[in-house]
């Protein structure tokens, strides 16, 4: 059980590094300076990872080697630009085996 966890901690840190540079770097360099690769760029792979994160998350809800509040955390979390980074947090507070 705790290698669907650690699969989800590396997902939800990886998903909020992708979702920082999408909004704080791409967006803001595709609008201010009409340059889009960054966002051609960064927005598939903040997809591939907040999919990644939702499916796995889902299949360690089932397998129940994830509390449901956690689960749902980590969910909500991957849609805000912080929100990632604090439901890992909740999640190594919870399982300490992942510090």
């Amino acid at each position: 059980m705790s290698t669907h966890r650690k699969l989800i901690h590396r997902l939800a840190f990886a998903d909020g590094i992708a979702l920082l540079m999408l909004v704080f770097v791409a967006v803001p360099v595709k609008y201010m300076l009409d340059q889009p690769i960054g966002v051609k760029l960064l927005g598939p792979v903040h997809g591939v990872l907040f999919l990644s994160l939702a499916i796995s998350t889902i299949a360690a809800l089932v397998r129940g080697a994830l509390k449901p509040s956690l689960g749902a955390m980590l969910l909500i979390g991957a849609l805000l630009p912080l929100g990632a980074f604090f439901a890992d947090g909740r999640l190594r507070k919870t399982y300490p085996e992942l510090r």
